[in-house]
């Protein structure tokens, strides 16, 4: 999968989430690449590119443990209930060192999923996973 394509992948996933939902799942996502030299931002979604980019090692705090993309398998998540604020409250392998991060400004994951139907909107998290899984993001 190309970048535009994965770019429209996950803005259909992120549009269905919230009509299913009610409610601004994730406000922000971007495509990053994990080298020897640090992170590369692919491509950014959002409202706030600058202090995205200023803030993005502090808010990798609460994925820290789950992001080395060299033990992570394409289509592996990981959902963090600490990201508030900028903090980012979720990630998707999409690739060979390449992660989708999520992040809802104005909410936590535990209050996301608080919502009643957030348990039956997850498949459209899971149609984005397999999305990358049968064709993954270079």
């Amino acid at each position: 999968m190309n970048i535009p394509a994965a770019s429209d992948r996950i803005d259909t996933a992120l549009f269905s989430l919230k009509r299913d939902i009610g409610e601004t799942v994730f406000d922000e996502w971007a495509i990053v690449e994990k080298s020897e030299n640090g992170w590369r931002l692919i491509e950014y979604s959002g409202h706030r590119k600058e202090e995205f980019l200023a803030d993005f090692s502090n808010d990798l705090a609460s994925l820290r443990d789950t992001l080395n993309p060299n033990n992570l398998n394409v289509g592996e998540f990981a959902f963090s209930h600490e990201g508030y604020g900028s903090g980012f409250d979720a990630h998707i392998c999409a690739g060979n060192n390449l992660l989708v991060l999520f992040n809802n400004t104005q909410k936590s994951t535990g209050e996301i999923t608080a919502n009643p139907k957030w348990t039956s909107a997850q498949i459209h998290f899971s149609e984005l996973l397999e999305a990358f899984i049968s064709d993954p993001l270079e």
